[in-house]
């Protein structure tokens, strides 16, 4: 019996042990945990403030080609989609008379070249939306043969909060930012003299200072910029943490090559991609982390996997 008492004592002496044993591994484990992370150091050149709108690509003037007699249509030249030249001949007319009597008319004077057919020109550079005649159709005076996208009044559309409107300018250089990420400059030329009557959106023209044509009703973003500074030091959003009400900020800073401590910050202006540091004064050498950085502690193991500027 007393021998049972000892067995079963040491039993319960190993298992506490054990357990003991196991939870210092687990804590060992724990502050042990590396994480990789992404650094980057402070920018000192400024900083600007902008807004973003969408926008999108138009052609504000769409010009119809209208028959100037009425009669039978006796050419097509062109289909949707072609690219016309201003004086390029696209459809061709002869009145019913001229059908009918032309050759007997020339008989008696060929002089009178009776019956010529009539042509109906581009009256401007562009693409063909829509043609709607084919050869031998009957058309009266004024009826609309095509329709031309005026590529002399192609850009893109913007929609400004009517408030944002002192930020824009005439003849002002804004940037395009297409869904691929390229950017092209274009020119403000026209304020639309209304505003949408829900939204209070104002619309804006901006012709595009590029030669490339893109598609019709393509959907850009446009950077209105409303002020700037220079000589501060600035970090890439990606950088600033923050709880969930945005009242504290805080980041990442490296200690060393494998220890990166939190700092609370004061942050100023910021826009889409950076933020202003105005507190504390962080070196051009300083390093911070931009990927590893959420959900952590105030102190945390790292391992550099790329350093980016």
């Amino acid at each position: 019996m007393k021998n049972n008492i000892i067995i079963l004592f040491s039993m319960v002496l190993f298992s506490m042990l054990l357990q003991s044993c196991n939870k210092k591994e687990t804590a060992v484990m724990e502050t042990e945990t590396i994480i990789p992370v992404i650094v980057t150091t402070v920018d000192n050149k400024g900083i600007d403030d902008f807004e973003e709108v969408s926008g999108t690509v138009s052609y504000i003037v769409k010009t119809p080609i209208k028959a100037i007699i009425t009669g039978y249509v006796t050419a097509v030249n062109t289909t949707t989609n072609d690219k016309v030249t201003k004086g390029k001949r696209l459809f061709s007319i002869k009145t019913k008379e001229s059908i009918a009597l032309g050759d007997d008319v020339n008989k008696l004077d060929p002089k009178l070249h009776f019956g010529t057919a009539v042509s109906i020109a581009s009256s401007s550079n562009g693409f063909i939306t829509a043609v709607n005649v084919e050869n031998g159709n009957y058309v009266q005076e004024g009826d609309v043969l095509a329709v031309i996208n005026d590529s002399d009044n192609y850009g893109v559309v913007i929609n400004v909060p009517f408030e944002l409107k002192k930020y824009v300018s005439l003849n002002q250089q804004l940037s395009v930012y297409l869904p691929d990420g390229i950017s092209i400059s274009a020119t403000v030329k026209q304020f639309i003299p209304s505003v949408d009557a829900t939204s209070q959106m104002q619309s804006i023209f901006l012709k595009m200072n590029s030669s490339d044509i893109l598609p019709e009703n393509l959907i850009v973003s446009v950077r209105i910029p409303k002020s700037n500074k220079s000589n501060i030091i600035t970090l890439p959003k990606t950088a600033i943490l923050s709880n969930e009400i945005e009242t504290e900020y805080w980041v990442m800073l490296l200690k060393n090559d494998s220890i990166a401590i939190k700092v609370p910050i004061q942050i100023g202006l910021k826009n889409q991609e950076r933020t202003e540091i105005i507190n504390p004064k962080f070196k051009v050498t300083d390093r911070i982390v931009t990927s590893g950085n959420y959900g952590i502690g105030e102190t945390i193991k790292v391992k550099i996997i790329k350093s980016a500027k």
